[in-house]
């Protein structure tokens, strides 16, 4: 996965996995692929902020992010997403949830805003079309369409209920997928069961639309509607369906069906391809003459990259296969969706692609891209389900299955940045430290003074936007605010042109709030060690950790971390070309410890390392984790440092401030539990490049409670919450007891 350009955004992992009551067809990957949701906060462009884990993108601007856990507190996975643009122009953006749906107005993309959620059956499936101020939704779950009013959206940010369409009677509730002909005013239920097609007129009564018809030759996953208004098929109705026999698994290919008498519908061609394994959704491009598909099931069977199926339908008739195309990636295609001269595609774990038809109809490269999965391209069904990209604004809405809902903007480039010198190493905790970057503009746009700015994540998880001054040649200084020492913060640098299109330097970098630091211990792994494997309670079979030159897997790395090196810890070993679970953890746990590090007469002693973890493969992957613990007292007690649950998969770097679980000693140790409790997942771990090391901090000034360099109203306040108790922080004349003298050492202190 090539990246260029870097969205940070908080990811936080949830407590619970999905429980699905229903399935869409046989051996649904979706339901066999699910993960925990990723939990978090809301994500808006107008109010900064990065921080956590990080999105590869290309030519797409990231707006607003709304996790499931924003959207409905109930949610446990995302679906499908649709638009709606209101009869004033106001733009919402509609998502489904395995709770229900929810509305989100984005008419300022860069600051989304939740406006409505109404419940419906619980489904990992759900599907919404509008017509009109008009939803329509309908899920596995059954109980028909639910029909929502969304006429007060604007005035007052509601979406009502009108009805349900549960006719014709006796015909199973669920539906898989919606389309309307909006020319003709006919509502297409798609699946549900084994369903072909089932039809309603929504032009006369679109709360409580009348059954008109059915074609159920095969079973249809999805179709796309089209009413011709010129040439040789003028008047003409036509259902390009998607599906097969079997549940879509025979035969399967496009079906090409007029619908135009809703009675008697008809099926006057057909077309499958090489390689067909599920024929799943497609669109029409916009000249009418290619029916582009995307196949569910064929990435990893009968081809190894994410293809798009092209077929000529310029003749009903006789529709013919013309090729594919690809960007080379393994990910599976899921939903597309070609507007003007872009196909935009919803690839599962590649998330949303961007191909230039412009270019080429039939062979279109790719010129943009957001992936909302990090860390794994793989052909598994995680990661982006739907893309929405009609807005007349240019906005893009995507839906995910795990991170909920996504505002992007293809980007204008307004600026590029390069760096002026090095980037400090260390900040000082007392706001001293500067950091120069020069903002060019770029080709025919003029950057805004006032919008450059860097934007800094520290010790209290909030984001900081610091206005960056002009210094002449184009160079603009930022200053890094006061933070406390030891503290580890993230930033980036922005800025926008006078029209408010933003771009980001791509490069995040850290800074670590200190005057400097000494490496106490180094070790790279690249020789033999004098850490050991085995602990009391390990009873893992298998995947033991070994010190060595990797083996590439889909689970484990192909190289360690060190620049210069090529061993590191890892879980177990297999052989070039082996099975992705012939050498991982197997059936308990297996331990690895540090030998004992003096840690003694160190200020501010830190431990660092660079760790690998993956366990997002096999029927009950993502249940098991890895806890890392520390020790001050040569391991007859732990603490834990952190639990990985994260699936990254990918060299993942993390530092810790040792006073903050144990208290220095002589005798500190460090272990690695890698665990497999479970049945049917893949788990391999990896340590590398581990790190100590002592900061520098500045002496602290009597009175200065929390460490901002200055004695002022900040510290009164602190020491009043305090006042009574014996709380050391405040307790600064040493007494044991939080009063009058400590105030009066501190107000000697002062200096505002």
């Amino acid at each position: 996965m090539q990246i260029r350009s870097k969205h940070s955004l908080v990811l936080l992992a949830a407590a619970a996995m999905v429980v699905l009551p229903s399935f869409a067809h046989e051996g649904d990957g979706k339901a066999r692929d699910r993960q925990r949701p990723v939990y978090g906060p809301i994500y808006r462009e107008s109010e900064g902020g990065i921080a956590g884990g990080t999105f590869a993108a290309s030519g797409v601007a990231l707006k607003s992010w709304f996790p499931l856990n924003t959207l409905d507190a109930a949610a446990t996975s995302g679906n499908s997403c649709w638009g709606y643009i209101s009869p004033a122009g106001r733009e919402y953006a509609i998502i489904g949830m395995s709770s229900g749906t929810a509305w989100v107005e984005i008419t300022d993309p860069a600051n989304a805003q939740f406006r409505a959620f109404r419940t419906g059956p619980t489904s990992l499936w759900r599907d919404m079309r509008v017509f009109g101020n008009i939803c329509y939704c309908a899920s596995e779950g059954g109980s028909g369409v639910q029909i929502f009013d969304m006429s007060q959206l604007d005035a007052t940010g509601t979406v009502s209920v009108l009805g349900t369409i549960n006719t014709p009677t006796g015909t199973n509730g669920a539906t898989h997928t919606l389309a309307i002909d909006t020319v003709s005013g006919t509502l297409f239920r798609a699946g549900g069961g084994s369903n072909g097609l089932r039809m309603y007129d929504v032009n006369t009564t679109p709360g409580n639309p009348p059954y008109v018809g059915a074609w159920s030759a095969i079973y249809v996953h999805e179709m796309t509607p089209h009413t011709y208004t010129s040439g040789p098929y003028a008047g003409k109705q036509i259902a390009f369906c998607c599906g097969g026999g079997n549940g879509g698994n025979a035969n399967t290919g496009l079906y090409i069906v007029d619908v135009t008498n809703k009675a008697a519908p008809v099926q006057i061609g057909f077309a499958t391809y090489p390689g067909a394994r599920y024929c799943h959704q497609g669109w029409l491009s916009a000249d009418l003459k290619y029916f582009y598909i995307n196949d569910e099931l064929d990435e990893g069977n009968t081809t190894t990259t994410c293809d798009t199926i092209v077929i000529d339908v310029q003749t009903l008739a006789t529709p013919t296969y013309v090729g594919k195309f690809t960007n080379g990636n393994a990910s599976i295609g899921h939903n597309l969706f070609a507007a003007g001269n872009l196909c935009y595609e919803a690839n599962y774990r590649s998330g949303m692609r961007i191909f230039d038809l412009g270019v080429s109809a039939t062979n279109p490269p790719e010129i943009a891209y957001f992936d909302t999965y990090p860390g794994s391209d793989a052909a598994n069904f995680n990661g982006l389900w739907n893309v929405w990209p009609f807005f007349p604004s240019g906005t893009i809405i995507g839906s995910d299955l795990e991170r909920g809902l996504f505002v992007w903007k293809l980007q204008v480039d307004a600026a590029n940045f390069e760096l002026v010198g090095t980037a400090p190493t260390f900040a000082s905790p007392l706001g001293t430290t500067t950091i120069d970057m020069r903002v060019f503009a770029a080709a025919g746009q003029s950057i805004n003074p006032k919008s450059v700015r860097m934007t800094i994540t520290g010790s209290n998880g909030a984001a900081v936007n610091v206005a960056m001054s002009a210094i002449g040649g184009g160079v603009y200084r930022a200053t890094f605010p006061t933070d406390n020492c030891t503290t580890l913060a993230t930033y980036n640098f922005t800025a926008s042109n006078n029209a408010g299109d933003t771009s980001t330097d791509p490069t995040t970098r850290t800074v670590t709030y200190a005057l400097g630091s000494v490496v106490v211990l180094l070790d790279e792994f690249e020789s033999t060690s004098t850490w050991t494997v085995g602990a009391v309670g390990d009873n893992a079979t298998g995947g033991l950790w070994v010190l060595a030159d990797p083996v590439a897997t889909t689970a484990q790395p192909e190289d360690d971390r060190t620049v210069v090196g090529t061993k590191c810890w890892i879980t177990g070993n297999g052989t070039v070309g082996g099975a992705v679970g012939a050498a991982d953890v197997d059936a308990g746990t297996t331990t690895l410890v540090s030998p004992a590090i003096n840690l003694l007469g160190l200020d501010e002693p830190m431990i660092s390392y660079w760790r690998w973890y993956s366990n997002n493969q096999g029927a009950s992957s993502g249940l098991d984790s890895m806890p890392i613990e520390i020790s001050g007292n040569n391991g007859a007690t732990w603490v834990q440092l952190e639990l990985v649950t994260e699936n990254a998969a990918a060299w993942v770097q993390k530092s810790f401030r040792v006073r903050d679980f144990i208290t220095p000693s002589a005798q500190v140790r460090i272990r690695f539990l890698a665990r497999d409790l479970g049945s049917g997942s893949v788990v391999e771990a990896g340590l590398d490049d581990f790190r100590v090391f002592n900061l520098d901090c500045p002496n602290p000034i009597l009175g200065d409670l929390n460490s901002d360099g200055a004695v002022n109203a900040s510290d009164l306040t602190i020491m009043l919450n305090a006042w009574g108790s014996a709380d050391a922080t405040a307790d600064i004349s040493g007494n044991g007891l939080v009063g009058a003298e400590d105030i009066s050492l501190l107000l000697n202190a002062w200096t505002g």
